[in-house]
């Protein structure tokens, strides 16, 4: 299993949720936009440092994906933000 790149903590922020009631969801959502991140900047290789960016572009991809459950479609935003570290050359 891939370890995530965000907390669950930055990420209710930038979500703005203040209770509890919803951790178990959001921290599947995490994973997913984690793994979805890390796909579309495939140029990391393991052990770099993620950057800022890629982290954002999960953010943003939790936030879509919470706000819109029944959508699940990858904001374009997102996908912008992880592609600057894709690895275009395979």
């Amino acid at each position: 299993m891939i370890a995530p790149i965000l907390t669950l903590d930055e990420t209710k922020a930038f979500i703005r949720v203040d209770d509890d009631g919803e951790d178990t969801l959001i921290q599947g959502l995490i994973l997913t936009a984690t793994e979805t991140a890390l796909a579309h900047a495939d140029g990391l290789l393991e052990g770099d440092e993620v950057p800022e960016s890629v982290r954002t572009s999960a953010l943003l991809h939790v936030a879509r994906l919470y706000d819109n459950r029944e959508e699940g479609a990858a904001p374009v935003a997102s996908v912008s933000l992880a592609n600057r570290y894709r690895r275009w050359d395979v």
